[in-house]
């Protein structure tokens, strides 16, 4: 008998906004060796651009999962901050928060606790009768 596993979506979509002196990076989808490379390149540039920039914002609300590896981004674009005089500050929900709360990376960079879109749906019922 064969099993067969449902492969993970590989989707990684970004969106870098500038207003004013601030820059966010949004990412939507899966983060891993397999997609961190756009998402990597567009975090240093923020945090090591030579402009005005004081405060980047790195935005995982919608990422559906981020690999331990990929959170060593993370680190390296605090320090660049850092040694710029800006401020990172990363927002996250979900398995992503817990994951960067498990690292303890709360520790050392901001990490500010955002509201995932929830999902409206509807129960089905199976009959109309109310079962209480």
């Amino acid at each position: 008998m064969a099993l067969t596993f449902a492969q993970p979506d590989r989707r990684l979509t970004l969106t870098v906004a500038r207003t004013g002196r601030h820059v966010t990076i949004a990412a939507v989808g899966r983060i891993d060796l397999a997609t961190e490379s756009p998402w990597h390149e567009e975090v240093m540039r923020a945090c090591t651009a030579a402009d005005e920039t004081t405060r980047v914002c790195v935005d995982l609300t919608e990422v559906t999962f981020l690999s331990w590896a990929s959170t060593a981004v993370l680190v390296r674009a605090h320090r660049a901050c850092a040694r710029r005089g800006r401020t990172l500050r990363v927002v996250a929900s979900g398995p992503v928060l817990t994951g960067l709360h498990v690292t303890r990376l709360h520790e050392d960079i901001t990490i500010i606790p955002g509201l995932r879109p929830v999902e409206v749906t509807r129960p089905r019922a199976a009959t109309g009768w109310l079962i209480a």
